[in-house]
């Protein structure tokens, strides 16, 4: 009987399977049917890699649709296609590594339909304390377009057209930015914007200013390796907006670092070059965001071997640390970059040497010694600098940064010496033969060591002693002037968004500076000692408290000196839109500075004012901008902006010669510099323009001229004139576009045409060097008035092509044209007023031509691993040209020039998991 109803409950089971199977035999039919013309499609792209670029296509985004396991992902055109899927409301789910995943809700998809959604562009993902960094240190705020122009650089645009190049030669197709590449040697790059030098141009890092305080000037070798770390590179040309109590004349560049990253993960890179530097290597390290809130990222990297000019070479490291922690609406970050290098200089030769020599890569201040090469010339330098940053959200509209900074210096820079005014041309090349043995051209470091050794001598009342000391005095030394410094400060800025058209900005701006001054023997070369003397003014010793000094390796000579800066400043911005298509800004400051020196020797030429510390010299200076934009229409707008303000003489400037004496120049007086600025843009979705003319005029500035004299007052070395009240007009027309011809093709060009000349005649006062008490003349009248400013060209223009391949390639071309460029004018020739003698000397102008191209490659779909490969080729067609001349003294036939690198290349991989 059990055996019956079992056989029963299987025929029954049986049957129901059968009505099961059928049943989903029909419902699976019924959706093969649906699903067979029934999809999601759209395209995705990337956001611009510049301001004015346009999105590109996006290939390898994955999209899903949530909940199921359906998906797709891009095609080299951005394209995808979900196939399969059956009627209904879908979230659609879009992700790539490095981009904010974005969700696209309710997408309806209805029977025998193919649903495209619009194109989509995603977010770059931004790193942890990226957005409060760029409220604190940003000169654009997003929410109003400035009326100025500003020049945005990217990661990518860095990354892609570096190679070996000195961090601010990103800059050189910027409209009205000049980089002078100096010497050669890694970090001697200098930075000219609309003519001004660095001194006059602002730069901060992360919204800290980074402008030395005695002298205001940028020394990029302590800066040098920025390019492994930078999310972009601001460049804001004129008085513009800024969020800081700063005066600068040119305009401000503002260098933004990447914080903390979300994911973890490792980079390293390895380049091979012959340009500063044979060899680099990188190392990049992210742990990622904890569930702690903590993330952390770090950079290490070397750069070193012989430069492509010769006797240069580079050994340096640099450093970065970044640590972010969140606290509900509290962000704080530690930053933390430093460089730490030893680089062998290139020098300034005449045209003749040059000539005679027969090559541009010339360099003088190296030669032989012990069987080997030594460059006399080397830069050393070690200069961390930390940052603490506190962002505060106190509510939406109303936020609090803070930022806490300290650096510290160890540097110098070495060069040989001499002890007396007869023996220069043993160390220097002769200017004057143009048929001269080219073997004597470089310095021969055995002969001077010869020399040193068979000095035998006694000195009388060695070192105050009373008792005499002999032995053998070295003649020619290698000596380091050191310059080390300690720097604090803290800058606070409250941001306040009033409401929809009134935003405020308000802060205070202090810093605190020490520099330590002073010069040591590094290298007797074969000598017993140094007598600290000076080789002008009958031998006067450069300490009395310890006369006749005789000085060993390691020990100071010459000058030693402290210098002290303070500075307070406070600010206040206001930008208000009073209708829609009108942005209005108004900008104060005030600025209360004051330096002093402190003496430590007394010196032998200023007995009086040699010793201890100087009066307090104070300043008061103000800083009043206004500025407007229009937007005509949404393609259309103008710009206006003015400004007036006035900078106190920098420290350096401030004193007869802040290396011995407390005397100042006269009267100290503030700088005065007004400027006024039109610009128009125009924005299409594939073409964006920018004119703008600007008027600057800059009055009562103080400068110092070195160089060689043959003959002035009976004067063979070097001579220092003081140049005081300078006036000078600045003035230009600046154009730049930005082209998508192609999807994949981007053309950008600029044009950049200025007037930038001296007004009126400054008068000098001349000093030998080292300084003599005795003036060699007083209220000289330099006959400057309407001669052009020289060391920058003032015409240029670039163009760049850059075509973005599909399977992750890249190649582009950069060219530069350079135009009415002008030595610097020599002081000493401009005494007299004579018709040969008013204008300066052109130099040629020139072309140069860059070629960038890389490729990367996925190594593993499921993981962030890529292998990129670049290639830089700078100036392809090997053109040289002076770069950097200044007038010939009188007495010398020919000027001291540099030259611009010849043909030179970098290759980098990089290996990112």
């Amino acid at each position: 009987m059990l055996f019956k109803q079992n056989i029963l409950l299987l025929h029954k089971n049986n049957y129901l399977m059968k009505k099961i199977l059928l049943s989903l035999c029909l419902i699976c039919l019924s959706q093969t049917i649906f699903a067979q013309s029934t999809a999601i499609k759209g395209k995705i792209q990337t956001p611009p890699t510049s301001d004015q670029g346009q999105p590109e296509d996006a290939v390898g985004v994955t999209v899903s649709l949530q909940g199921t396991l359906q998906g797709a992902v891009t095609d080299i055109d951005g394209n995808f296609i979900i196939k399969g899927i059956s009627p209904g409301s879908y979230d659609v789910i879009i992700s790539l590594i490095g981009f904010v995943s974005d969700t696209l809700k309710g997408i309806k998809v209805q029977s025998n339909t193919e649903t495209t959604i619009p194109t989509h562009t995603l977010k770059e993902e931004k790193a942890l304390g990226l957005e409060e960094v760029e409220i604190f240190a940003n000169m654009i705020d997003g929410k109003r377009q400035p009326p100025t122009p500003i020049a945005t650089i990217s990661q990518q645009e860095i990354e892609e057209k570096m190679g070996s190049q000195d961090f601010p030669e990103m800059l050189k197709s910027t409209p009205g930015v000049f980089v002078n590449t100096g010497g050669g040697s890694w970090g001697d790059s200098q930075i000219r914007v609309r003519g001004f030098t660095s001194e006059n141009t602002a730069t901060l890092f992360n919204g800290i200013p980074v402008n030395d305080m005695e002298n205001g000037r940028v020394f990029w070798a302590n800066w040098n390796g920025l390019q492994d770390v930078t999310r972009n590179q601001q460049v804001q040309r004129g008085l513009g907006v800024s969020k800081l109590a700063i005066s600068s004349v040119g305009g401000t560049m503002n260098i933004i670092t990447n914080p903390a990253e979300h994911r973890r993960g490792a980079r390293m890179s390895q380049t091979f070059s012959n340009r500063a530097f044979q060899h680099a290597t990188t190392w990049r390290y992210s742990t990622g965001l904890s569930k702690s809130d903590w993330a952390a990222t770090a950079v290490v990297a070397r750069r070193w071997g012989d430069g492509f000019r010769e006797g240069t070479n580079a050994d340096s490291w640099s450093y970065f640390l970044s640590v972010h922690k969140r606290v509900k609406n509290h962000q704080f970050m530690l930053t933390g970059f430093g460089v730490l290098q030893n680089n062998a200089r290139g020098g300034r030769a005449t045209d003749e040497n040059y000539a005679t020599v027969g090559r541009t890569t010339y360099n003088p201040n190296w030669g032989t010694y012990r069987g080997g090469k030594m460059n006399a010339n080397i830069n050393r330098s070690s200069k961390p600098m930390f940052s603490f940053n506190h962002y505060w959200d106190i509510t939406s509209k109303l936020t609090l940064s803070t930022a806490l900074y300290y650096s510290w210096a160890d540097a110098g820079g070495s060069a040989l010496d001499r002890t007396s005014t007869g023996l220069r041309f043993d160390i220097l090349p002769n200017p004057t033969t143009v048929n001269s043995n080219p073997d004597n051209f470089q310095i021969n470091f055995d002969v001077l060591e010869t020399k040193n050794r068979a000095n035998f001598i006694t000195i009388q009342n060695a070192n105050g002693s009373g008792l005499p000391l002999s032995g053998n005095r070295s003649q020619y030394i290698i000596r380091e002037s050191v310059n080390n410094h300690q720097w604090a400060g803290a800058i606070t800025t409250l941001n306040a968004d009033i409401n929809d058209k009134l935003s405020i900005t308000a802060g205070l701006d202090w810093r605190w500076y020490r520099g330590f001054h002073y010069q040591k023997v590094n290298n007797l070369l074969g000598g017993d000692f140094w007598l600290d003397v000076d080789r002008n003014n009958n031998n006067s010793d450069n300490n009395l408290q310890i006369p006749n000094r005789t000085a060993r390796e390691g020990d100071r000579i010459g000058y030693d000196y402290n210098g002290t800066v303070r500075w307070l400043g406070a600010f206040v911005q206001a930008e208000y839109s009073p209708i829609k298509n009108l942005d209005l800004f108004l900008t104060a400051n005030y600025v209360y500075n004051d330096f002093q020196r402190n003496g430590k020797v007394w010196n032998g030429k200023y007995p009086d004012n040699s010793l201890g510390l100087s009066p307090l010299y104070t300043f008061n200076n103000y800083t009043l901008k206004a500025g407007a934009n229009y937007k005509i229409t949404g393609r259309h707008n103008v710009f206006l902006n003015v400004g007036r303000f006035t900078r106190a003489p920098f420290f350096q400037n401030a004193f007869v010669d802040n290396r011995v004496t407390n005397l100042v120049r006269g009267n100290l007086n503030s700088e005065e510099i007004s400027s006024i600025e039109l610009g128009y843009g125009y924005r299409a979705p594939k073409l964006a323009i920018n004119v703008n003319a600007y008027h600057t005029e800059w009055r009562n500035h103080s400068y110092t001229q070195g160089f060689l004299t043959s003959q002035f007052s009976n004067v063979s070395d070097f001579v220092n004139f003081q140049l005081s009240n300078v006036n000078a007009l600045h003035r230009g027309i600046e154009v730049d576009f930005n082209w998508q011809a192609m999807p994949a093709l981007a053309v950008q060009g600029m044009f950049s045409l200025g007037d930038w000349r001296y007004l009126g005649n400054p008068t000098a006062q001349v000093l030998t060097d080292p300084v003599s008490s005795v003036p060699l003349a007083t209220n000289a009248t330099i006959y400057a008035d309407n001669l052009k400013v020289g060391g920058v060209p003032q015409t240029t223009s670039s163009i760049n092509l850059r075509y973005r391949g599909k399977r992750f390639w890249y190649v582009g071309v950069n060219g530069n044209y350079y135009a009415r460029l002008y030595s610097d004018f020599n002081a000493e020739t401009r005494l007299t007023n004579d018709s040969y003698v008013n204008a300066l000397r052109p130099l040629p102008e020139a072309i140069t031509f860059d070629i960038f191209m890389g490729k990367s490659w996925r190594l593993d779909k499921k993981t962030r691993s890529t292998f990129q490969l670049r290639i830089n080729l700078n100036n392809i067609t090997d053109r040289r040209f002076i770069i950097d001349s200044n007038e010939p003294t009188p007495g010398y036939l020919s000027p001291f020039s540099q030259y611009y690198f010849g043909r030179t290349y970098s290759i980098t991989a990089t290996m990112s998991i």
